[in-house]
């Protein structure tokens, strides 16, 4: 005997497959960003970013250039939860002397 009359796999099924239809996906920023680390040390370059997540910049940077389609946030905070500075659709930025960005959020501060 079904004690779960009305609870078949049809009708949980359907809801399910409503949620995830109606899950967003992760979206990619066109282009690259490339950055300089505190140390000097050499540029790393990022293809495609991940666009509306924070993205840690390693050991923070002091030169960030933004060639995506996406405009750029970059945090004081490896976790996008302190401070930005906005970086425009192909523009540079350039620290003050004891700055660094520790992360970047392509698309949204949020």
């Amino acid at each position: 005997m079904n004690k779960h009359k009305g609870f078949g796999p049809v009708t949980l099924a359907a809801p399910l497959v409503a949620l995830l239809l109606a899950a967003p996906s992760a979206q990619a920023a066109t282009g690259s960003y490339t950055y300089v680390t505190t140390s000097g040390g050499p540029e790393f370059k990022v293809e495609n970013p991940v666009s509306d997540t924070c993205l840690p910049l390693g050991d923070g940077a002091v030169r960030f250039s933004n060639d995506t389609t996406d405009t750029a946030f970059l945090y004081t905070t490896a976790d996008c939860s302190d401070g930005w500075h906005l970086v425009g659709v192909g523009a540079t930025w350039d620290a003050p002397t004891g700055v660094q960005a520790q992360a970047v959020r392509l698309g949204s501060t949020q």
